[in-house]
Parts: structure tokens; sequence; C-alpha cells
């Protein structure tokens, strides 16, 4: 059976983390996040964790190297190829070419989280960001650029984060085992 690794994409708010931190639980898989190693990151280097600092991180890491960055995130649990794991917070079409690499012989499978803007919206006021341009200012990053487009034409299965996180989770974790089953056989 050829493992599988799950990577989540989504835009700001779209409930990705929540999402991707319960998928790996219901499935009793590990967990990584691009957020969580860009948050050490500027944490080591004295640096907050506004949202503009992280993107000026993130991007910065991705210009030093995308293999590298790749290779530093999945450092962070101890895992090696061939073992079940769930990536969290992938912003780029390079990142998922070089995760599919880095990964194998196990496959990389893109989950992209789809919200509707009201709900993103909310979410986002919800965290103390209530201006619009802000929020622009944000998705106009680089860090931004592919995640609403190429993402999510990559993307092998859609959620839509307006469910009930249970729900998705559910429909998720079925898909999962559902994929599992068929390579065995």
């Amino acid at each position: 059976m050829k493992p599988i690794v799950l990577g989540f994409a989504g835009s700001i708010a779209s409930g990705k983390s929540t999402l991707s931190t319960e998928v790996a639980s219901s499935l009793g898989w590990q967990r990584v996040g691009f957020g969580d190693y860009v948050r050490t990151v500027a944490q080591r280097q004295g640096l907050g964790e506004s949202r503009e600092t992280l993107q000026a991180v993130g991007a910065s890491l991705v210009n030093q190297g995308i293999e590298q960055f790749c290779g530093a995130v999945l450092k962070q649990v101890d895992w090696a190829p061939g073992q079940p794991l769930v990536v969290d917070g992938i912003r780029h079409a390079e990142i998922v070419s070089t995760l599919r690499r880095l990964v194998a012989p196990s496959e990389l499978l893109l989950v992209f989280v789809a919200v509707s803007e009201s709900t993103r919206e909310a979410r986002l006021i919800e965290r103390g960001l209530t201006h619009r341009e802000q929020w622009q200012q944000f998705e106009a990053h680089s860090t931004e650029a592919q995640v609403q487009t190429v993402l999510r034409e990559m993307a092998d299965f859609t959620a839509d984060s307006t469910q009930k996180i249970e729900e998705l989770v559910k429909e998720i974790v079925t898909w999962v085992q559902q994929l599992r089953e068929e390579i065995i056989s």
C-alpha cells in the first residue's frame, strides 16, 4: 500500500489549520505546518507574530530555497518518508512539487479548503482584523498569490469550510480511507 501525505491549502481564515489538526487527530497521523515553522523562525529572530511579519519571513524562506524550507518544515516532527503525515499551510505550487519529491514513496494529496467571503470576513473580524483594506493588503502579498488560483486547481479534494467541522473531518477521513482501499486492491 502506498502511504499518503495530506497537504492542506486555503486562504487566510479559511479554517485550514483547524481542519488539518482535526483530520490528523482523527486519522492518528502526525501534523506539521508551514505557519508553525514560520512562527518559530520569526520568534528565533526576535520578530513579532503579526501577519505582515509572518508573510515577510515566509517569503524570505521561500526565496532562500524551497527545498530547504520544505525540509525544515518536515523536520518539525519525527517523520520519515513512507509514513502518513498531514502538512498544513501550503501556499505555493512549487512547494507542492517539492513536497511530492521529498515525501516519496508516499503520495501527496492536496486538500483545498474553500470558504465563503461572509464566513471568512466573520473569522477575520474575530481575529481583530476589522479593515477590509488590511485583508486586501495581506491577500496581495506574494505568499497568497497562488492560493485561490493555482492551488485550488491543483487540489485533489475541495472542502467547503462553511460546513460543520465534524462533517468535514468525516468527509475527508472517508475519502482517505477509500483511497487507501483503492491503493490496496
